[in-house]
């Protein structure tokens, strides 16, 4: 599978040096053209936020699990029990990873026809 590159342009609207001329560049667009060019910023900031929503959920998981897995190892007795500080980082590695295809599904939605009266 390809990761295509984010849009140049989309870009410049999260640097915040480049905000003027990110605005001369969007007055000088066509309805279509800043049609599109919302639509893939909405895509942009919709997959930054399932991003941020996934490394907190995996911050959380890491920190009950880990948590979780200390008080297994010093409260049981005897055996090998270090294999419950597998369960802190696999929970996260899987977070991440359902995560990360999350926002890449949403980051590439297709844009609806828009009817011509409505530009």
């Amino acid at each position: 599978m390809s990761r295509a590159a984010e849009d140049p342009l989309v870009a410049q609207a999260f640097d915040p040096g480049k905000h003027e001329q990110l605005a001369q560049a969007i007055e000088n667009l066509t309805s279509e053209e800043a049609q599109f060019f919302l639509h893939r910023l909405e895509n942009a900031i919709r997959k930054r936020k399932i991003q941020l929503t996934g490394y907190l959920a995996a911050l959380a998981i890491w920190l009950v699990t880990m948590t979780g897995a200390m008080f297994y190892c010093f409260f049981t007795e005897g055996g090998f029990v270090l294999w419950v500080f597998l369960i802190p980082f696999a929970s996260v590695g899987a977070i991440l990873y359902g995560f990360g295809r999350w926002s890449e599904r949403a980051g590439n939605r297709p844009q609806k026809a828009i009817p011509a009266d409505k530009l």
